[in-house]
């Protein structure tokens, strides 16, 4: 291989590493700032996400912490705080009654779920004057409490008690609880309960926007604002109380990111991640490499125009073998007595019946005239007898 070949792998080989390097801090990058994961996940470190809580909880080392990538409804869990963050609160009206099933199951074995809506800044506007009569198809009916999750109807608290961008000022209703008073909320949205089986903890103007409803031996919870979880909450209005009271009594924390569409993907890297195997993985890769590198360019390179080296270049079979060998071992004035004691050895019983040819190979082994005439000589009159 020419100088100016192995220059251009080895440029393709540096640019190839270099390009590899490139995508992977961009993705490193991405995957930091988590903005490619949804508002509300435990994964994002802006203001959206929910990663400062996350760690914070991690280091006080008294709750045992786990996101969750599968669907609870085929996992037992118990004894545990289960947070849904991110929820459209659009979700409430168009719920599959499959779903909201099997999370009062979860609630009734005991766990506490916190669901939590994202929080609404601009309502609807609405006006005093009549509405024009609709051209075209109906509009839809509107959704009934009775057919929403749980019975819970939303609404919006009006312009004038929370401009747009301006915190609510939330109050408790439940006085047995040992929360602040009141509250600071980013969101507009209000959540009315049923007549009964729900009590309003905090509530705007009679409006409630945190309800709780026990259900077995556990508890579920609705969060009108998501934001109290969120990465700028917590630096710019921490409400740490109410967020230890969501929290509750249990020692198991799971934010569920399973919800939020990030899914665990099942195969063979997944498995190759959970069990630490991909460093084994990059080593197979590389050798894997290597060894095609060296099965399609040779380590020995042919011999130049000006090369000494008989033995570069030759094709390495038995025959050259054994050629190279006798060519480095034995001078050339020695062949023939060489040849002529291995022809003894090998024929010894075909020599004691034929004194001639005894007679050839011992002149041969102390000859000093052309050993290859002798050898032909041999050759030949061996040849006779054999014909005989």
């Amino acid at each position: 291989m020419s100088a100016r070949s192995k220059l251009l792998i080895l440029t393709f080989c540096l640019l190839l590493v270099l390009a590899a390097a490139s995508l992977y801090q961009l993705f490193a990058l991405r995957f930091e700032a988590g903005d490619i994961f949804p508002a509300g996940s435990s994964l994002r470190s802006d203001p959206q996400g929910s990663m400062a809580l996350y760690q914070a909880l991690e280091r006080t080392g008294r709750v045992k912490l786990q996101r969750n990538y599968r669907s609870l409804a085929h996992q037992k869990v118990t004894a545990s705080t289960i947070l849904l963050l991110g929820n459209s609160h659009h979700e409430l009206a168009t719920a599959d009654k499959k779903e909201i099933a099997e999370l009062d199951q979860l609630v009734a074995a005991g766990n506490r779920v916190v669901v939590a809506f994202n929080p609404v800044t601009t309502a609807p506007a609405c006006t005093s004057a009549p509405a024009a009569k609709p051209v075209g198809p109906k509009p839809p009916k509107p959704v009934k409490a009775a057919d929403t999750a749980w019975g819970i109807s939303t609404g919006y608290l009006p312009a004038a008690e929370a401009p747009d961008k301006t915190l609510v000022k939330a109050t408790l209703v439940e006085p047995g609880l040992a929360l602040p008073a009141e509250i600071r909320l980013l969101s507009r949205l209000t959540l009315q309960p049923p007549p009964t089986g729900w009590r309003t903890i905090y509530a705007v103007d009679g409006k409630a926007v945190l309800l709780e409803r026990s259900i077995g031996s556990g508890s579920l919870v609705l969060v009108s604002d998501s934001s109290l979880f969120s990465n700028e909450a917590l630096k710019a209005d921490r409400q740490a109380a109410l967020l230890v009271w969501l929290m509750g009594e249990h020692r198991r924390i799971i934010f569920d990111e399973y919800h939020l569409g990030v899914s665990e993907q099942g195969g063979i890297m997944a498995l190759a991640r959970r069990f630490g195997l991909l460093p084994l993985i990059g080593v197979l890769l590389l050798l894997a490499g290597l060894y095609i590198w060296q099965q399609s360019i040779p380590l020995i390179s042919a011999a130049g125009p000006g090369s000494d080296d008989r033995a570069v270049g030759v094709t390495h079979d038995s025959f050259s073998g054994l050629v190279s060998l006798l060519q480095r071992n034995i001078p050339v004035n020695q062949l023939l007595k060489v040849c002529c004691q291995e022809w003894q050895k090998s024929f010894k019983r075909e020599l004691e019946q034929d004194a001639g040819l005894r007679k050839e190979l011992h002149d041969a082994m102390t000859a000093q005239d052309d050993p290859v005439a002798r050898y032909q000589r041999i050759a030949r009159l061996r040849a006779e007898r054999m014909r005989r």
